[in-house]
């Protein structure tokens, strides 16, 4: 056992005698221009001990996810809930952990805990009923494992977005305000999933008059989230059938697969962007859609034909209308 580890359980040992439950509270994502912010709580055995149980700013993204395994195999409880963004603008990303963070504790569905909360602050629900760490995860082992939790779980969240929105590089500063996250929303502009209260994002001006395709991905990175909230799982996106056509995004609700078609107009009226989707379209979609299925060697299956509108001007709070069934 490494010194850094003893050192850690040797601190959580000091509240073993006086509690009979001691629970690791931490959160990532204060920081990042995009994404959630995420907050884990965890509580181990006595005599639960690993290596790579320490800071997770100190390890590697391969040993955080090494960690992250032993922590989910060997606590005794452990919960993670996020925050998303609309949560963090309508509050304050202070808040936001902090809410996370007592819903992550509420999780683990335990009584007579005593919390060890990474930082100066415990929660207001968590008041009495534990103590803020100043530099916990570098001194507690419990806040340790919350802390790797915290971020292995909003780091895959980031993947997957950067498969959802592969401008961006998420996968790379999983939404950090890096140089290279800087110049893609210079160049993109923010997603629904960006911070709109965070510097530079909240002086960002939507373009008077923006290109076509640019108009058009911003309609679709809007359309994807909508569904998403509504509880559709992301397929993907800009499908091209050949010479078939092509569909905009791909989605699945339960078995069933929606091919959705999306318009966006910078007119706050959704029925102009509407009455853009023709006969001619929707067979065009019918078309790529029975490629698509070709493709994955599908011989049955359920599919419905979508239209989702965005209109607006506004970069952070378009006007979306769904509409399903669109061949009937």
């Amino acid at each position: 056992m490494s010194s850094d580890t003893i050192s850690l359980q040797a601190f959580d040992n000091t509240f073993w005698n006086d509690h009979k439950i001691i629970v690791g509270v931490d959160e990532a994502g204060r920081g990042p221009l995009a994404g959630p912010v995420t907050a884990a709580a965890v509580t181990f055995y006595p005599d639960a001990f690993h290596e790579l149980i320490r800071d997770s700013k100190k390890l590697s993204e391969k040993q955080r996810e090494a960690a992250y395994e032993w922590i989910i195999e060997h606590a005794q409880a452990w919960s993670v809930h996020s925050l998303g963004v609309q949560a963090i603008n309508k509050v304050n990303i202070l808040q936001a952990a902090l809410t996370a963070m007592e819903r992550a504790v509420a999780k683990l569905n335990m009584s007579d805990v005593y919390v060890l909360v990474d930082g100066n602050r415990v929660p207001f629900e968590l008041r009495g009923k534990g103590q803020a760490i100043v530099g916990g995860d570098r001194k507690s082992f419990c806040i340790a494992a919350a802390s790797i939790l915290a971020k292995v779980s909003r780091d895959r969240m980031m993947k997957r977005w950067a498969e959802i929105y592969p401008e961006y590089g998420f996968e790379k500063h999983k939404g950090y305000g890096t140089a290279q996250h800087i110049k893609a929303l210079e160049e993109y502009y923010p997603t629904p999933i960006h911070r709109r209260y965070f510097a530079p994002i909240k002086t960002m001006q939507f373009p008077r008059y923006p290109k076509p395709a640019f108009l058009g991905r911003w309609g679709e990175n809007w359309a994807i989230y909508y569904l998403i909230l509504k509880g559709y799982k992301y397929i993907t996106r800009n499908y091209h059938g050949g010479n078939k056509g092509e569909i905009d995004i791909i989605m699945k609700n339960g078995e069933l697969f929606i091919m959705v078609e999306v318009k966006a107009s910078l007119e706050k009226d959704e029925f102009q962007a509407a009455e853009r989707i023709n006969e001619e379209k929707i067979q065009k979609m019918i078309l790529a859609s029975e490629r698509y299925f070709y493709d994955l060697n599908m011989d049955e299956y359920d599919v419905r034909f979508d239209a989702v509108t965005i209109s607006g001007n506004d970069w952070h709070a378009p006007n979306i209308e769904h509409y399903k069934n669109i061949l009937y």
